[in-house]
């Protein structure tokens, strides 16, 4: 068993925006590579005509999840689909399931985000900036946590040639383009 897999042995995962591109990847990835996890939290928004756990065998019958249905067959019993939407302010997740996710949660991965350049900007700061605040709230709750780990397309710095691998100061205080959009 690799390291990563050992680390990952019997632990409770979190990751929103699981039903897009970047968290679908990283489910495919954790399941494949790391069977012993437990389970894995998604956060997902409900949908007309879909129920939750309809979106999830959707995810679970594309084509990325192949590999993993032989691997491990009952992956669908390793997901827990979590009502939530991150446009709420209160992130629209019922009291139970929040108390369940901390009590339970050991690493949290928040993907999700939007990434239109065209989207509205009260929509994108609520989304990108004050849900990822709500979910720090959240994580500092929880007495398991063991990481939080923010991944996103949306800040790629692509205004500069050379990307390094450092957080890069903010032109403006997220704080001011909150306030800004209240």
């Amino acid at each position: 068993m690799s390291t990563i897999a050992a680390f990952y042995e019997g632990k409770s995962i979190l990751i929103t925006g699981a039903t897009g591109f970047l968290g679908k990847v990283l489910m495919e990835k954790l399941f494949r590579t790391c069977p012993g996890l437990k389970v894995i939290y998604i956060l997902v928004r409900p949908k007309a005509g879909h129920t939750l756990q309809q979106r999830v065998v959707q995810i679970l019958n594309s084509k990325l999840f192949e590999k993993v249905k032989e691997v491990c067959p009952n992956v669908h019993e390793k997901i827990r689909a979590i009502k939530s939407d991150l446009n709420h302010s209160d992130l629209a997740i019922s009291k139970e399931d929040m108390q369940e996710l901390l009590s339970c949660t050991d690493i949290i991965f928040h993907c999700a985000a939007t990434v239109r350049f065209d989207d509205h900007l009260r929509h994108a700061v609520q989304l990108n900036v004050i849900a990822t605040q709500k979910l720090l709230l959240m994580a500092s709750q929880m007495p398991k946590l063991k990481a939080f780990i923010h991944l996103s397309t949306a800040f790629s710095n692509c205004n500069l040639k050379h990307i390094d691998e450092v957080v890069y100061p903010c032109p403006v205080e997220p704080k001011k383009i909150i306030d800004s959009m209240e």
